[in-house]
């Protein structure tokens, strides 16, 4: 028999050449893993920091328009508020005349022979005191305040007969009667 030849040599080293190439690739998949793994978490801080700015943007964005906002309110509360003035303005003038054409009517509806001491304002309406040379005469000048525009409802509260009659009339106006919600009524 011949001497075999020895195998173990040539196994050894190719196990020896197996073991560094499966070395060398879990070393290169170590090192790909570790360069994946890298990029993923780069690209994810790229993105979380590209949102941050966006958020930022955004809420710089949201603070402006609030801020504008709040402008936009102040400004309605003193448009609210000057067309408040205009409309008690307004008022007062529609006011001022109404007063100036009840007065006129007063002193054209008023008969001979009667005269007033005093004329008091208030939301119902006008309270006059005066003196008349008779009853007749009162209830005349009740009568004409009854047809003017100005004047409604008389209401003749108190009369101290005597050598002159001392009277005390109230008048409703149409105003008060409106702000009180009752249509004027004629006697």
């Amino acid at each position: 028999m011949t001497r075999g030849v020895n195998l173990l040599p040539w196994r050894e080293e190719r196990r020896q050449r197996q073991r560094r190439s499966a070395l060398t690739a879990s070393v290169l998949v170590a090192v790909l893993t570790l360069g994946a793994l890298g990029g993923v978490w780069w690209k994810q801080n790229s993105d979380l920091n590209y949102q941050n700015s966006r958020n930022q943007f955004l809420q710089q964005a949201i603070a402006r328009v609030e801020k504008q906002l709040r402008e936009i309110r102040d400004i309605q509360k003193r448009k609210d508020e000057l067309m408040a003035r205009m409309a008690v303005i307004r008022e007062l003038e529609e006011e001022r005349t109404k007063l100036v054409l009840g007065m006129t009517e007063l002193a054209n509806s008023s008969p001979e022979g009667v005269f007033f001491s005093s004329l008091k304002r208030s939301a119902a309406g006008v309270e006059l005191k005066g003196v008349a040379q008779s009853s007749s005469r009162i209830s005349a000048l009740m009568k004409q305040l009854t047809g003017t525009p100005s004047f409604d409802r008389p209401e003749l509260n108190i009369i101290n007969v005597g050598k002159t009659q001392e009277f005390e009339l109230s008048v409703s106006t149409p105003q008060a009667n409106a702000l009180s919600g009752s249509a004027p009524a004629k006697p």
